[in-house]
C-alpha cells in the first residue's frame, strides 16, 4: 500500500503550488461575457481562498512549536525519537486535525462550486435558446450525470468529451466519501467502489484511500484539481462558443 506523503501528513504547501492564482476585478467584466466570467471568477477566488487558508494553518503550526516546543538539543536515536514526538504532540491541532478538516471541507466545496456553475450554465442556455421541452430539473442520483444528459439532448453538449471530465467525476467520488462517509474507506458501500477510490492515488498526487484508513489529501491533490476543474469550464465555454475575457485564459493558471 502507498505511504502518505509529507506534505500529505503536515501539510506544507510549496511554493510553487501556491503562486499561481491571479487578480480578477470583477469590475473589470464586460456584458458579453459574464456567464464566463462569474465561473472563472469564483473558481480564481476558491483558489485564494485555499491558499491563503492553508499558509495561516501552516504559519500557527510552527508559531505553536516555536512557542511550546521542545528547545533542547537531541544527541542519541532514541532523544531524536522522543524530540520528533515532542514536537508532533505540540503541532498536533494544527497537522493533524485543522489541515486534514480544512482539506476535506475544500474538496466539498470544491464540488459545490461545480455543481452551481453547471446549473447556472444550464439555465444561461435555457433562456438563450429555449429549445428544451422542460427546464432541468434535478432528481435524487448524480448531478452530474443528469446535467451532462440533459445538456447532450438540448443543446448539443456532451462534457464527457471533455479531457478534464474525469477529474469532475474523481471530485465527485471523494467528496461523496467524505460527506457520506466522513472519509472513512470502509463505510463506502460496495468493494468494486471502494477499490476504485484506492485506485485514484495512481492519478491523483496527494490522494491516499487505502482501505482500513480515512482519506488523505495532499496540498497537490487540491491545487490539481483547481486547474483541472478551471480547464473543465475553459473548454465548456469553447463549446459553447461564449467570451471569455483574457483573464480566463487557462495558460494563466499553470
Amino acid at each position: 500500500m502507498p505511504s502518505p506523503s509529507e506534505d500529505a501528513q503536515v501539510g506544507l504547501v510549496p511554493a510553487e503550488i501556491i503562486g499561481h492564482w491571479i487578480d480578477m476585478n470583477p469590475l473589470d467584466f464586460d456584458l458579453s461575457d459574464f456567464k464566463t466570467f462569474e465561473t472563472l471568477f469564483v473558481l480564481n477566488s476558491f483558489g485564494k481562498y485555499w491558499k491563503e487558508n492553508e499558509q495561516m494553518i501552516q504559519r500557527a503550526s510552527e508559531e505553536e512549536e516555536a512557542r511550546s516546543g521542545p528547545n533542547w538539543d537531541p544527541k542519541t536515536q532514541a532523544d531524536y525519537a522522543e524530540f520528533d514526538a515532542e514536537r508532533k504532540a505540540v503541532r498536533y491541532l494544527y497537522d493533524e486535525i485543522m489541515t486534514p478538516t480544512f482539506r476535506y471541507s475544500c474538496v466539498v466545496m470544491l464540488c459545490v462550486i461545480v455543481e452551481r456553475a453547471m446549473l447556472r450554465l444550464i439555465r444561461d442556455l435555457e433562456r438563450m435558446d429555449g429549445p428544451q421541452s422542460q427546464r432541468f430539473n434535478c432528481k435524487p442520483g448524480s448531478f452530474l450525470e443528469q446535467a451532462n444528459t440533459h445538456c447532450k439532448k438540448y443543446f448539443n453538449l456532451d462534457i464527457k468529451k471533455c479531457p478534464e471530465c474525469d477529474a469532475v467525476y474523481d471530485l465527485q467520488w471523494i467528496r461523496n466519501c467524505i460527506v457520506h462517509c466522513h472519509g472513512e474507506v470502509d463505510l463506502v458501500s460496495g468493494k468494486t467502489r471502494r477499490v476504485y477510490l484506492s485506485s485514484l492515488h495512481a492519478r491523483r498526487p496527494g490522494f491516499i484511500a487505502n482501505e482500513g484508513g480515512r482519506i488523505e489529501i495532499g496540498p497537490e491533490c487540491i491545487d490539481h484539481f483547481l486547474k483541472e476543474i478551471w480547464s473543465f469550464f475553459i473548454w465548456v465555454f469553447g463549446q459553447l462558443k461564449w467570451e471569455i475575457h483574457d483573464f480566463g485564459q487557462a495558460e494563466k493558471l499553470c
